[in-house]
């Protein structure tokens, strides 16, 4: 009877071993990385210029706003314009009656010619005559036209898809044409980063790297350098990234390029396989014919997630599972 319990719980335990997750340490040559402090700046700026003389009647933004390409971000008024038009409109419509006079006119004397009843040299004249309001007229509607359009140069648009990083006018303020109205940085998800120059040996165009965002939690988020400028601006290398799926940080905000430092083996397990209790680690590994729980002394790497380093109370060769779940 003793032998068949026996039995009975090593045929339980043999079946809870088949369907347990395990793992065999090994260790691994890993790279060791050390943060180095650059700053995210906008891939490529603009400034919002007027192109028009006048008073600022309305701002539609303000800084943080996301604009489109062609959006109207502010509205400049010259009050010089409108009465222009109004002049011009004024024109064209009288000339309009004139020219409509002009052609009846002309009808009438035309059947008269034809009658012999009219000089020639005297309608000859009235045709000119009617070809110069004509004239008149055209020059007329292209003037307004070009008021118009200057009138429209009002209307300021954003020249790209993009986010405002500051407006330096208000409403109701007189601006000349060329004058600043706003700065916009560009969103496609590419970040500029300014990095120290004695790191510029660990930088390279395609090169793929991890950013860390002390402001956000030090969150981690995967980039590949895209491109490395030339020129060294105040002591730093210049380095476009494309950050994967995007980055919607702040122009200036702190972010650490995690820069590989050099290599060395360690002992690295995934995170499922550790259970914290009590502030201790401890980690199922296989002794004989079962699993019991060992204390370890784990340090997370700052650059992989998921993973912990291994510091002591595992050994190339040992045999760990995930923990055990209880189950209702």
């Amino acid at each position: 009877m003793r032998a068949g319990l026996l039995a009975s719980l090593f045929l339980l335990f043999s079946s809870g071993l088949a369907h347990a997750q395990t793992m065999t340490v090994e260790e691994d040559l890993v790279t060791d990385y050390k943060p180095v402090l650059a700053r995210i700046e906008a891939s490529d700026t603009s400034a919002i210029r007027s192109r028009l003389q006048g008073v600022v009647t309305r701002l539609t933004i303000d800084e943080g706003s996301v604009v489109a390409k062609d959006d109207v971000v502010a509205f400049v008024t010259d009050d010089t314009l409108a009465p222009q038009v109004r002049a011009l409109t004024a024109r064209i419509e009288g000339l309009d009656a004139r020219i409509a006079q002009q052609t009846d006119d002309l009808a009438r004397a035309e059947k008269l010619l034809d009658r012999g009843f009219y000089p020639k040299a005297r309608f000859e004249q009235e045709q000119t005559a009617l070809n110069v309001l004509k004239q008149e007229r055209a020059a007329a509607a292209s003037e307004r036209r070009s008021l118009m359009a200057r009138e429209a140069e009002g209307n300021i648009r954003a020249p790209a898809d993009g986010k405002i990083t500051s407006v330096v006018t208000v409403q109701g303020a007189v601006v000349s044409p060329g004058e600043e109205i706003a700065r916009l940085a560009t969103l496609d998800g590419v970040v500029r980063l300014s990095i120290p120059e004695r790191h510029i040996g660990a930088l390279s165009e395609g090169e793929s790297v991890t950013l860390r965002l002390p402001a956000r939690s030090d969150e981690v988020r995967a980039a590949e350098i895209m491109k490395i400028y030339p020129e060294l601006r105040n002591g730093a290398v210049i380095a476009d990234a494309e950050v994967e799926g995007g980055l919607d940080a702040l122009v200036g905000e702190r972010a650490d390029v995690m820069v590989p430092v050099g290599e060395r083996r360690a002992i690295r397990i995934p995170e499922a396989f550790v259970t914290t209790r009590y502030g201790v680690d401890f980690v199922r590994v296989r002794v004989g014919d079962r699993f019991v729980e060992a204390p370890v002394m784990l340090a997370e790497p700052v650059a992989v997630s998921g993973a912990y380093d291994v510091l002591s109370g595992l050994k190339p060769g040992d045999v760990i599972a995930a923990p055990e779940h209880e189950t209702s």
